[in-house]
């Protein structure tokens, strides 16, 4: 069955049913993940002499959590990424070469599958969900204004699971809106299962273009297509230019973000930038991530790359596009910036089941340089203590009580030092990073009502709240237990997750469920499982000798 936000409507009881099944489903794939990846990887083994355990590194919970990722089933449910101009001629490689390497990337949708730009035939699309089946990935199935396309795009639709919506149109002038929302309607009512999906103009288009104002035109276009029609309010916004960066991206996302938050706090979607073509040049690895947290401290809830492949015949002709992640002949022209934009994804990913619980009510600019952006109050109870720029996000949670902020790096060319004192009568105690690579929440520097840390380049860091007392160091010591040839030790923390996991609830951390789902302790708990069955082993191997 297809699970998007149209659930809503048919009630609570099975938006409901949709989360028990995801959550089992995804504990179970972790719990696979956890073992098969710690035995490959061989990252906790006892040794016949000590019977000692060893930790996991750093580098090796990283790649645990990657494949936990992996192993989960993609939703629109979950934080989407994709790509524009997805694919390169398949006589250089196949399709199926170019979805893995997508399916590496970190992409997990595509708005175009295969690059197709017309409806097709039911046996195209019957291939295109086997083989988006076979890679956990989600596509749009290509729809258009009118009725016979319509009817065909529906028909083909059914009963694809990894289909979630219908690409209807890109960057709509100000007299196309009226009957681009009827065609949203219109596709909403024929099928409910999925959603419409048109992409708006930016701000830059001009006046006469939009229609009007630009939070005119984007208004516009809610009220004709209906905020419960709506599955993702989309724009794009180019801001790496010839000439350098155009901080007016800031005012056409926020608008973006206040018309989504005051219409039902509606899914927010853009298209950060990785080509380059005439006036625009390509961005650096910092500038992606500049791009891409910017768009997270305003709560967007999903990325479509422009582009993947570099589009065009040639250098010359159309738009003049000359360059992309992957080459239009499917070279990589610069590894370390397809690696920077390969782990970029990744990262993103590592914090969907935080970031889609989140809405972004405020994004406060530390220095307001440009109008139209919120300025951040001088009674808020965060304020920074140096003279560096930054976005300090109030993110709302939709379930739970876990309060959040997002504090981002303005600055893309530069790594920067963030101090901020914390009023007192916040009641906020200490404060923890949720690492996206890792998924773990780690404590950062706390002292004297101050919160510091460190930012990379365009970096955005999201905060949990603590407004209970912090740990100790007298509660952090480790227990250490003699080790005996008969028994291979099971961590009592492990031992417990496990009859948590068997219980159906949810492991808590301040009080309340862990922002994974209990993920990351089913992954530990397979890590103990296989470490105690090597042990086992040992002991076995050494009473046969």
């Amino acid at each position: 069955m297809i699970w998007a936000k149209k659930t809503l409507r048919n009630g609570g009881g099975l938006e409901r049913m949709h989360f028990e099944m995801k959550r089992t489903k995804k504990w179970l794939a972790c719990l696979l993940a956890g073992c098969m990846t710690v035995a490959s990887l061989g990252v906790m083994t006892v040794t016949a002499e000590e019977g000692e355990e060893q930790a996991l590194t750093y580098e090796e919970k990283k790649a645990a959590y990657r494949e936990q990722i992996k192993a989960d089933d993609v939703t629109a449910d979950d934080f989407l990424i994709g790509c524009w101009t997805p694919v390169y001629s398949t006589d250089i490689h196949s399709y199926e070469y170019q979805l893995d390497q997508m399916a590496d990337l970190g992409i997990n949708l595509n708005l175009h599958a295969l690059g197709s730009w017309n409806i097709q035939d039911a046996e195209f699309w019957d291939y295109v969900e086997a083989e988006y089946g076979k890679r956990n990935m989600n596509y749009l199935m290509w729809g258009q204004w009118n009725e016979y396309i319509r009817d065909k795009a529906v028909q083909y639709a059914a009963g694809k699971e990894h289909c979630i919506g219908y690409y209807l149109g890109d960057e709509p002038s100000g007299d196309l809106i009226p009957p681009v929302g009827d065609e949203v309607r219109a596709y909403a009512a024929a099928d409910p299962e999925r959603f419409p999906y048109v992409n708006l103009l930016p701000s830059y288009a001009g006046e006469e273009r939009l229609g009007g104002t630009y939070r005119e035109h984007v208004e516009n276009f809610v009220k004709a297509a209906g905020a419960e029609n709506i599955e993702y309010l989309s724009h794009d916004y180019y801001a790496f230019r010839s000439g350098g960066v155009t901080t007016a991206i800031y005012v056409d996302v926020e608008i973006l973000r206040s018309v989504a938050y005051e219409n039902g706090k509606l899914k927010t979607h853009a298209f950060p930038q990785s080509t380059a073509w005439s006036g625009m040049r390509m961005p650096t690895a910092d500038e992606l991530r500049w791009n891409v947290y910017l768009y997270l401290a305003y709560g967007f809830k999903a990325l479509s790359w422009f582009t993947l492949v570099c589009p065009g015949n040639s250098d010359t002709e159309g738009e003049g596009f000359y360059d992309g992640i992957i080459y239009r002949d499917g070279t990589i022209r610069d590894p370390e910036l397809y690696e920077a934009f390969k782990e970029l994804n990744w990262e993103v990913r590592g914090m969907s089941s935080i970031l889609m619980n989140l809405d972004a009510a405020h994004a406060y600019h530390v220095k307001a340089n440009v109008d139209g952006v919120e300025k951040l109050p001088e009674d808020f109870f965060l304020q920074p203590a140096n003279r560096n720029d930054f976005i300090i996000s109030v993110m709302e949670p939709k379930e739970g009580e876990d309060q959040y902020i997002m504090i981002f790096n303005k600055n893309s060319r530069r790594e920067v030092d963030g101090s901020f004192t914390v009023d007192s009568a916040s009641g906020v105690k200490w404060v923890e990073y949720f690492d996206p690579n890792i998924g773990e929440y780690i404590p950062v520097k706390f002292e004297d009502g101050k919160l510091n840390d460190d930012y990379l380049p365009g970096e955005g860091k999201l905060y949990r709240l603590r407004y209970d007392n912090p740990p100790s160091e007298t509660e952090e010591t480790e227990e250490t237990t003699e080790p005996t040839e008969t028994t291979a030790e099971v961590p009592t923390e492990s031992a417990t997750n496990a009859t948590t996991e068997a219980t159906g609830t949810a492991p808590e951390t301040n009080g309340k469920p862990s922002a994974d789902g209990g993920c990351s302790s089913v992954v530990g708990f397979g890590a103990t499982m296989v470490s105690a069955i090597a042990a086992a082993v040992v002991v076995y191997r050494k009473k046969e000798e």
